[in-house]
């Protein structure tokens, strides 16, 4: 474990106290890597190399010591300038946690929390840790909903979406490419051998190789659109209203639609931004909110 992930670790142990539903997301995370990386960023990106590694020191500092609101401002003042690392995006998530847990407590601080942790799985993938904290940072969001008399909501991803990701862009290119050439050593086989047996694998490989091909091809060129075309984001705030293009509140008729509003936590597309709103996918769901309630994350 880095130093700076141990560090975010010691600072979620201390919202065990206020918020013992929290504990396994409040751990922060210093690393020394994130430092290096913060020493060595470019200072035309992101301001003085020095002056981020120290702001990213202090920020630690301040997440072992329980002081939250520091810690948010220090880490948020690190992602103002530009600078990225997952490192830095598990700290200030810990650190929303935190201040979730304390009197200083805000409206949408598990929803900065979420997106955090959620930013620490777009940069880096396998992140088990970040991973488990989110989910219970968003059980926790549910959890407060359900008291407060709110009904759970949960959107599934749209079918395109949920096919494409069962594997990652890079996965379906290799199946492509296996499969053209699986198609070319079917050919040849075909056209070359002489014994029957021979010609009948020929064409058993051209068939796959055509339908992996055709396949990972295909969801390699889809996954690339999506990708392209829509960015990923978190709702930061208790809820976000649904609106139409005009910045008018959707209203629900007989049922229609499901849903009006999109819970603090979570996970959405960014398809369009116009103004102060973005149009955003949520599950089947396409409509408008307004820009300040979602947070995006960065990407690689």
């Amino acid at each position: 474990m880095t130093l700076a992930r141990a560090a975010g670790m010691i600072a979620l142990g201390v919202a065990i106290a206020v918020a013992p539903e929290l504990a396994s997301a409040n751990q922060p995370v210093a690393t020394s890597a994130a430092v290096q990386d913060a020493s060595a960023a470019p200072a035309d990106a992101a301001g003085s190399s020095d002056a981020l590694a120290a702001g990213f020191a202090r920020g630690l500092e301040a997440l072992k010591d329980g002081a939250f609101q520091t810690a948010v401002d220090e880490f948020e003042l690190l992602a103002d300038r530009g600078f990225v690392h997952p490192d830095l995006s598990f700290n200030r998530g810990a650190a929303y946690v935190g201040r979730a847990g304390s009197s200083h407590a805000r409206p949408g601080d598990l929803g900065k929390a979420a997106a955090a942790f959620s930013e620490v799985l777009s940069l880096r993938g396998d992140d088990e840790v970040a991973e488990a904290a989110l989910d219970r940072v968003r059980n926790e969001i549910a959890r407060r909903r359900a008291r407060e008399g709110a009904a759970p909501v949960a959107a599934r991803p749209s079918l395109g979406r949920a096919v494409v990701g069962l594997l990652s862009e890079g996965t379906w290119c290799i199946l492509a490419a296996v499969g053209s050439m699986l198609l070319t050593i079917g050919l040849a086989l075909r056209l070359f051998a002489r014994r029957s047996p021979t010609r009948l694998a020929g064409a058993v490989a051209g068939a796959l190789g055509v339908t992996l091909l055709l396949l990972g091809g295909g969801l390699a060129v889809a996954a690339d659109t999506l990708g392209s075309t829509s960015a990923p984001a978190v709702v930061v705030v208790s809820e976000a209203r649904l609106l139409d293009e005009s910045g008018v509140p959707v209203r629900q008729v007989d049922g229609v639609p499901e849903h009006v509003a999109i819970p603090e936590g979570a996970g959405v597309y960014v398809l369009e931004r116009r103004g102060t709103l973005a149009q955003v996918e949520w599950g089947t769901t396409r409509a408008w909110v307004n820009s300040s309630q979602i947070r995006s994350l960065a990407t690689p």
